[in-house]
C-alpha cells in the first residue's frame, strides 16, 4: 500500500512537471509567433515602400536591387531603419534624383537625420530641394547635409525652419549669388533673434 501510495505521488509529480513544461513551451511559442508575425510585417511593410521607391523613380531590375540592397546595408549600419531609409529614397526620388544619384545621396541624409534629429523623408526632401534650388549635382549630397545639419545644430533653427527658409529664401539667394554657406548662417542669425525662417 505504501509501495502504491509513493508510486501514484512520483507520478504526480511528473505529471505536474510535464504540466508545468507545457505552459512554458506553449508561452514560449506564443512569443516566438508574435516575433515572427512582427517580423513579417516589418518585411512587408519594407516591401511596399521600396516597391513605392522603385514607381516614382522608374527603377526595375538591378537598380530596384541596389535600392533595396543599399536600404537594407544603410539600415544595419545606422541609427535608423531599412524602411525610414526607404522613406528617405522616395523622397529623393519624387524630387527627380535618378537611382544613381540616390545611392549616392543617402549616406549625407542619413548623417544630416541622424545630427538634426529630423525624420529620415523631411531631411531627404529639403536636402533635394536645396540641391535642385542651388543648381548642385547629387554628389554634394553629404556636403549640403553637413551644412544644414551643423546650422540646425549650432542655432536656434530646427531643420523645419531651414526647409522652410529655403523654400522662400533660396531661389532669390541662388540668383543673386548668395552661397549656401551664407544664407544657412543667415537663417541661423535670423532665427535665433527671433525671426522663424518662413
Amino acid at each position: 500500500s505504501r509501495t502504491m501510495s509513493n508510486l501514484q505521488e512520483q507520478t504526480q509529480r511528473a505529471f505536474d512537471s510535464i504540466g508545468t513544461v507545457g505552459k512554458v513551451m506553449t508561452g514560449a511559442g506564443l512569443a516566438m509567433s508574435a516575433g515572427l508575425g512582427f517580423a513579417v510585417k516589418t518585411a512587408a511593410d519594407f516591401e511596399a515602400q521600396i516597391s513605392r521607391v522603385g514607381a516614382i523613380a522608374g527603377a526595375t531590375g538591378s537598380d530596384l536591387e541596389a535600392l533595396r540592397k543599399s536600404a537594407m546595408e544603410l539600415g544595419a549600419s545606422s541609427s535608423k531603419s531599412a524602411t525610414e531609409i526607404a522613406q528617405g529614397q522616395e523622397a529623393l526620388a519624387a524630387l527627380g534624383f535618378t537611382t544613381k544619384d540616390i545611392l549616392g545621396a543617402m549616406p549625407g541624409v542619413i548623417a544630416a537625420a541622424e545630427a538634426s534629429g529630423s525624420d529620415m523623408a523631411q531631411t531627404a526632401e529639403v536636402m533635394a530641394s536645396t540641391l535642385n534650388i542651388f543648381s548642385m549635382s547629387a554628389d554634394k549630397a553629404t556636403y549640403v547635409a553637413d551644412i544644414l545639419a551643423k546650422t540646425a545644430n549650432i542655432s536656434a533653427a530646427s531643420l523645419t525652419d531651414m526647409q522652410y527658409a529655403i523654400k522662400y529664401a533660396g531661389p532669390p539667394a541662388a540668383a543673386l549669388g548668395v552661397s549656401l554657406e551664407d544664407l544657412s548662417a543667415s537663417i541661423g542669425i535670423m532665427t535665433n533673434a527671433g525671426m522663424g525662417g518662413e
